[in-house]
């Protein structure tokens, strides 16, 4: 039973609804949640973390030490924010200056060197491993 009368409009709705669902059983149990890539059908953690490595990163984009850090980062002892932060580090999809302007969300003027030497583009890798104020703070944390 409705609450209410059906306006004009919504019994076109209501009729393709219908016609929509013919042929399928009813039945009288809870509804679940089915993880499709798995046979179990239960959904793991390391499922979906497998099914998002190859969307964002393909298998041939990597050789094998970089394919051993990406490995190895889950597995840390580190905070789950410091790895979270790894991660995206290694895949470059922090908000660098590139990556910004990637999104369009830098002025169309702003320079995307290193705000830290000036010298080169800002891509994660420069601004934490290769820049040359960075090899200083690195060479400090490291005494």
């Amino acid at each position: 039973m409705w609450r209410r009368p059906h306006f004009v409009w919504e019994e076109g709705l209501l009729i393709r609804l219908k016609e929509g669902l013919e042929g399928h059983m009813w039945v009288n149990h809870p509804d679940r949640w089915v993880w499709n890539l798995e046979e179990e059908r239960v959904f793991p953690v390391k499922s979906c973390y497998l099914k998002l490595r190859m969307l964002l990163v393909g298998e041939e984009e990597w050789n094998i030490e970089e394919f051993r850090v990406f490995e190895s980062i889950w597995k840390s002892k580190a905070p789950l924010k410091v790895v979270a932060f790894s991660w995206k580090l290694l895949l470059d999809r922090i908000p660098t200056r590139r990556n910004l302007a990637r999104r369009n969300c830098l002025p169309p003027k702003v320079s995307y060197r290193c705000v830290l030497c000036g010298i080169t583009e800002e891509p994660a890798n420069h601004l934490f491993l290769h820049c040359s104020f960075t090899t200083k703070v690195w060479t400090c944390v490291m005494r």
